[in-house]
C-alpha cells in the first residue's frame, strides 16, 4: 500500500577527544530504523579551557571522510557539547504573577551560577514541575555554553559539507537514548577512555553532574604493566576480554588485577549519592539503579561486580532498544553500542520530536 509519509533521515554526530562517532536513523512509520553508522578512533586535541579543539580544520576534514565513507544520505546535523564544558544547574523559582518577573529571576540567578560572564555564553533554560509528594515547586533547568565553543563547532561542520541544525548536550543525549521517559532515579556512567562522567537524571532531568580523570585507559595500563605488553597489544587485549578472556584464560569474574579501578568509580559513586541525599533532605534517598555506558562499559563483570559492592541494579545500557535495525549486525551493534549511545540519542531525539 501507499505509505503516509515520506522517510526522513536524521544524521547525528558526536566528536570527542579520542575520535568521532556517527549514525544517520531514518523514520519510517514513526519507528526509527538505522541507515548508516561509522567511527574513527583518532586523537583529537581538545582545549581543556573551553572545549574547543586545537585543530578545527583537521577535525572538519576526518568528519567530512568518515560521512563519505558512511555514505549519509542527510546533510543536515544534530551534534553534542562535551559534557565538561558545558554548566548546568537547576534553579528553585518563587512564584511570579507574570512571565517577565520569572525570566528576570533566572537571568539573575545564571549571572551568580555561571562561571563565566553571560555575554560570553549562550544560556537556555527550561521549566520543570517538581513534586515531592508534598507540594508542587517550579524549577528551571539552566544550560550555558561557551559562544566560541559553539561557533568552533559550527566552522568544523561548515568545512565538512554539512549543515548544524542544532547542538545538545551529552546528559539530554544519553537520556534519551538510554532512560527514555522512566522517572526512575537514575545514575548514568559515561566511560570514556580518559575521564568518566557520571549524571544523575531524575523524571528525565539532570540533577547533577561529576567527571573524573579516569577512564578505559586506566584498564589498558593495569593490564599493559601485568602482562608486560605494549600499550597497544594491552587496548586490544581488553577489547578482546569478552571473548578471549585475560592471558588466555577465560574469566568467570570480574579480574581482580582492576579492583584499582573499581575502587575510584566507587568512591565518586559515593559521593554522587551523598549529592542526592542533600538535594533530597533524606540521607537515606539513593537512586533506584545505575546505568553504564561507554566503551570500557563491556568490560566482563563489571556491572555484576559494582552491583555486589554497592547492593544496587547495575546494567550496561543499550542504546539501540527503540532501533530497528538487520539483525545480521547484532553481534556488531552489541560489541559497539555502548560508544554510540550520544549519537543515537541525539537522532532519536529528533525523530520523537
Amino acid at each position: 500500500m501507499w505509505p503516509f509519509s515520506k522517510p526522513k533521515n536524521f544524521l547525528a554526530v558526536d566528536i570527542g577527544t579520542h575520535g568521532i562517532k556517527l549514525v544517520e536513523l531514518q523514520k519510517r512509520n514513526k519507528r526509527a530504523h538505522l541507515f548508516t553508522y561509522a567511527y574513527t578512533d583518532q586523537e583529537l586535541a581538545q582545549n581543556q579551557a573551553d572545549g574547543r579543539f586545537v585543530e578545527a580544520g583537521a577535525v572538519a576534514d576526518l568528519l567530512k571522510k568518515i560521512v563519505q565513507k558512511a555514505k549519509t544520505m542527510s546533510r543536515q546535523a544534530v551534534a553534542s557539547l562535551p559534557a565538561s564544558a558545558v554548566f548546568s544547574s537547576i534553579v528553585n523559582i518563587p512564584l511570579f504573577s507574570k512571565k517577565e518577573e520569572k525570566e528576570v529571576f533566572i537571568k539573575r540567578e545564571a549571572e551568580k551560577l555561571v562561571p563565566l560572564p553571560l555575554t560570553e555564553t549562550v544560556l537556555d533554560w527550561k521549566i520543570v514541575a517538581w513534586d515531592n509528594g508534598k507540594e508542587k515547586n517550579e524549577m528551571a533547568l539552566l544550560t550555558a555554553a561557551p559562544k566560541k565553543l559553539i561557533a568552533s563547532y559550527s566552522e568544523i561542520f561548515k568545512i565538512a559539507g554539512l549543515n548544524l541544525l542544532s547542538l545538545d548536550t551529552e546528559a539530554n543525549a544519553l537520556i534519551s537514548a538510554l532512560i527514555g521517559k522512566d522517572p526512575a532515579p537514575t545514575l548514568l556512567i559515561d566511560l570514556g577512555a580518559t575521564q568518566t562522567d557520571f549524571f544523575l537524571v531524575e523524571k528525565g532531568i539532570p540533577l547533577f553532574f561529576h567527571s573524573i580523570q579516569l577512564g578505559g585507559r586506566g584498564f589498558t595500563d593495569i593490564i599493559k604493566n601485568t602482562l608486560g605488553v605494549t600499550a597497544e597489544e594491552a587496548e586490544q587485549i581488553k577489547r578482546d576480554l569478552p571473548n578471549q578472556g585475560l592471558g588466555g584464560k577465560p574469566l568467570s569474574g570480574f579480574p581482580a588485577i582492576f579492583e584499582p579501578v573499581i575502587s575510584s568509580l566507587v568512591e565518586t559513586i559515593k559521593y554522587s549519592f551523598e549529592i542526592y541525599s542533600k538535594q533530597k533532605a533524606n540521607a537515606a534517598a539513593r537512586p533506584e539503579k545505575i546505568i553504564l555506558t561507554g566503551g570500557s562499559s563491556l568490560i566482563p563483570f563489571l556491572d555484576s561486580r559494582l552491583s555486589e559492592i554497592l547492593n544496587l541494579k547495575v546494567y550496561v545500557g543499550d542504546p539501540w532498544a527503540r532501533v530497528i535495525y538487520d539483525q545480521s549486525l547484532k553481534p556488531t551493534l552489541d560489541q559497539i553500542g555502548p560508544r554510540f549511545s550520544i549519537p543515537l540519542g541525539l537522532a532519536l531525539k529528533k525523530i520523537e520530536e
